[in-house]
């Protein structure tokens, strides 16, 4: 197993942090069973084509060891997602975790209203295949 140390940066309460932590990779199985999460945004917000925006959206309890896997197809006709991201930063993933927030770009210039689908997630279980190494702080 190859550990190395890694900075995580996050923000708490608006500001910057990092941590280090000794951390490897590992394998999974991915589960051929999954359900269906609706993105929903929670805040209406203009946005132009091509440009690239953060929306609050309702919140998203993910269970440990799952994965999110955003659909391919486009679910809004204004933006498309490229990413999620949970309440208190990153966090591994046999942590419970809140999305809370999406990251969108601009389809074309309009406006996205509150109660909006913007996208669908693919939630999958996992199982880990070789043991995890659980990544601790680094003095």
């Amino acid at each position: 197993m190859n550990k190395e140390v890694i900075q995580v940066v996050s923000k708490d309460a608006g500001e910057l942090t990092s941590k280090k932590v000794s951390a490897a990779p590992y394998e999974f199985t991915l589960a051929t069973r999954a359900k269906w999460e609706m993105v929903i945004s929670s805040e209406d917000m203009d946005i132009r084509e091509g440009e690239f925006k953060k929306i609050k959206v309702k919140d998203i309890r993910l269970d440990p060891d799952v994965v999110a896997v955003p659909c391919t197809f486009s679910h809004h006709a204004v933006v498309s997602l490229i990413k999620v991201c949970s309440k208190g930063g990153a966090k591994p993933v046999d942590n419970e975790r809140v999305i809370d927030y999406a990251y969108v770009i601009g389809q074309e210039t309009g406006t996205v209203r509150e109660g909006d689908l913007i996208a669908v997630l693919n939630i999958f279980p996992i199982m880990f295949t070789r043991e995890a190494f659980m990544p601790h702080p680094v003095k």
